[in-house]
């Protein structure tokens, strides 16, 4: 890949790979989701941005094909090596969901019904009896003279149209065309003689700079007829129909009748001398078998490499003229029919893919509906030097995510939800009606009248004095009106919380939740976090979107957060850090505030002391800086530290108040409400 050799660890952290490979070996056959769906995430991505198409990117299920036009089909592989070819891959397909008229190639065998002359040709060639055996023979190789013509006509486009992804398509060309034994097979005397497997694999590899264009007669024409340099010429899968249509019959006029041809064939690289049992396919369309060894066993050898050194590129051959050909030997025969099953597959679109069943296929689809992404954040340790962390954040909350995914943050509906929490719940909806009538005060308009004035509307109760050179009889209204905003409340949901604590904090949320909902300008978001297991995740940083009043009613708060239940340590700042481009962003052109619930000083595995309070702290400034308010409840009782420890993290604001205290509570936020940023 030159150039391009390190695409995938630009997009994935260094520990995506060979760390994670010692883990997956470990596993076996076991697959971890939260990887795969990260996985699948950044391919899609990748996908859509190219495209600008909402194409769907799934993993190999049973009876799936590898694009149907509205999705795109990916191996489950997750080895480093396999990342960059299947990108190059899902853009290539995708690529083909953007740009092919899947229509045109349905409707083949009307489009060959339409032209005689060549039917009756090849019933004739080839004593056909049915005009039907003419149709589905020309099928079959003008549709895979198709899929070449369409795919340089659309990797053309992306190639173009998107270079910043050229190294994922030149990481799927080296895997799949650009191997050394494919290049010592075209300056071989293999695949010579005039037959479709030999014209088959000269054409799909007439990009290679090794191609004979002298190999075949009318290979040059072949050449003439795609004329490369000029691909973007084709704008529809119409006109590339076209262009596979004059291959075809340049290809097949230069093929002898069946009678003309030696009985038995001596062609190279099929069957005879290197006792290699590899079908080339056939006309009736049977199924190609994998080619084997004199000794009945696959080789292992997939044809990435060759024996003999290196093959040989040549220069200065683009007009076709090639030095003389050169033997391979009975294992490099192997290797090369190997090489051209892959490409034969690739252009039918028939690869193999690494499956996943069908119950993780499911926890995937659970997993993306949920919004579950791994983000990586970075903090400085007690040496000073920068570590990286993966926090696990979920956007959204509901049913099916507790009942098919396992995590420690809450439990599943299919089970009671938890007393204590349904009436911490209930409680807190009961008193947000109190509280969403002492903060009225953000949905207030006030308006003050100015009057005898110069200019402005004309005050009805000043006209008698019009006329006696009295000017001011005019009046201004000004409002006064607060913007839009938005409430984040973040719970510490630590099993140090446990009890009375978390108790009392959800209640309050819910509480500023309801009271929100009575504020027609103010949207309000609630979020859990902690450090525990996710599904196959042990012990990682959680960060879970419990409610969200964009999206969701108050029905979500009554039915989904009883559920939730506490565990696990306190990743504090990591947590803040994965959700903070969000909490920005979601409070551009807003007030906006962040209402924190906690008992204590951050600490996770790794990430505690100095270290930990210095990042939590900085998480703060940042939002402070971005012109969010924040609101810090220091809930009492916690392990190793105190309001002074907490002031420091989150402000001189921040205050051990009563939080069940509905009037405590309502003055300090109203005094956050009319503050004035400067």
């Amino acid at each position: 890949m030159s150039n391009y050799n390190s695409v995938s660890s630009y997009w994935l952290d260094d520990d995506y790979g060979y760390d994670y490979l010692d883990q997956e070996a470990k596993k076996a056959a076991r697959k971890d989701p939260i990887k795969l769906n990260a996985y699948r995430n950044a391919v899609s991505n990748f996908v859509r941005i190219v495209t600008g198409e909402p194409i769907r990117v799934v993993f190999e299920g049973k009876g799936a094909s590898y694009t149907d036009g509205k999705t795109v089909t990916i191996g489950a592989s997750l080895k480093e090596k396999d990342f960059d070819p299947a990108v190059g891959l899902a853009l290539h397909e995708g690529s083909h969901c953007k740009l092919t008229n899947f229509d045109v190639l349905s409707a083949l065998g009307d489009f060959i019904q339409k032209h005689d002359e060549e039917c009756n040709m090849i019933s004739e060639k080839y004593d056909l009896p049915e005009r039907w055996d003419a149709t589905y023979y020309i099928q079959e190789k003008l549709k895979d003279l198709l899929n070449i013509v369409e795919d340089r006509r659309i990797d053309n486009y992306v190639y173009n149209a998107a270079p910043g992804y050229r190294g994922y398509y030149q990481a799927l060309y080296d895997k799949y065309f650009n191997s050394r034994i494919i290049d010592k097979g075209l300056i071989s005397d293999e695949y010579t003689d005039e037959n479709w497997e030999s014209y088959m694999f000269r054409v799909i590899n007439i990009t290679n700079s090794n191609r004979r264009l002298g190999a075949l007669k009318g290979l040059k024409d072949v050449w003439k007829i795609l004329d490369l340099k000029h691909v973007s010429r084709l704008t529809s899968t119409e006109e590339a129909l076209e262009v596979a249509w004059s291959i075809f019959k340049v290809i097949e006029n230069n093929i002898p009748k069946p009678e003309q041809e030696v009985e038995s064939s001596n062609q190279k690289g099929e069957g005879g001398d290197d006792e290699c049992e590899c079908s080339g396919g056939d006309i009736n369309g049977g199924e190609e078998k994998e080619c084997k060894t004199p000794e009945g066993e696959a080789p292992k050898d997939d044809g990435s490499t060759a024996e003999g050194g290196e093959a040989k590129k040549e220069s200065g051959n683009k007009k076709g003229n090639a030095k003389a050909p050169e033997l391979l030997s009975d294992s490099q025969k192997r290797q090369l029919q190997n090489a051209i099953q892959k490409q034969k597959k690739f252009n039918k679109g028939e690869l193999k893919k690494t499956s996943v069943n069908k119950k993780l296929n499911k926890l995937l689809d659970v997993m993306e509906k949920a919004g579950v992404e791994e983000r990586e954040v970075e903090f400085e340790n007690d040496w000073n030097f920068k570590k990286k962390q993966k926090v696990t954040v979920i956007k959204d909350f509901n049913k099916a995510l507790t009942d098919n995914v396992y995590c420690c943050m809450y439990g599943s509906t299919k089970y009671s939800a938890y007393g204590n929490m349904v009436d911490a719940v209930n409680k807190g909806l009961q008193s947000g009606t109190i509280l969403g009538k002492k903060l009225k005060v953000r949905a207030e308009e006030r308006s003050t009248k100015f009057n005898r004035q110069r200019t402005g509307k004309i005050d009805k109760r000043m006209l008698h004095t019009a006329g006696f050179g009295i000017e001011s009889i005019f009046q201004k209204v000004e409002s006064f009106s607060f913007t839009p905003g938005m409430v984040h409340i973040s719970i510490d949901n630590s099993g140090s919380m446990n009890g009375k604590k978390m108790l009392k904090s959800v209640t309050t949320a819910v509480a500023i939740a309801k009271a929100c909902s009575m504020i027609e300008n103010m949207d309000c978001v609630i979020s859990y976090r902690a450090a525990g297991s996710v599904a196959d995740s042990c012990d990682v940083p959680i960060m879970l979107i419990a409610y969200d009043s964009r999206k969701h009613g108050l029905n979500q708060i009554k039915t989904m957060m009883p559920y939730v239940q506490t565990a696990g340590t306190t990743p504090e700042g990591l947590c803040f850090d994965a959700v903070m481009k969000e909490i920005v962003e979601s409070s551009i052109g807003k007030d906006a505030y962040f209402i924190n619930f906690s008992d204590g000083m951050p600490y996770y595995n790794g990430y505690s002391g100095r270290p930990a309070y210095n990042h939590t702290r900085k998480q703060v400034k940042k939002m402070r800086y971005e012109g969010i308010k924040v609101i810090s409840y220091y809930i009492t009782g916690g392990y190793g530290s105190d309001i002074s420890t907490f002031q420091s993290m989150y402000g001189k604001d921040a205050s051990n108040i009563n939080v069940e205290n509905v009037s405590e509570v309502a003055r300090t936020m109203n005094k956050k409400f009319l503050e004035v940023v400067k």
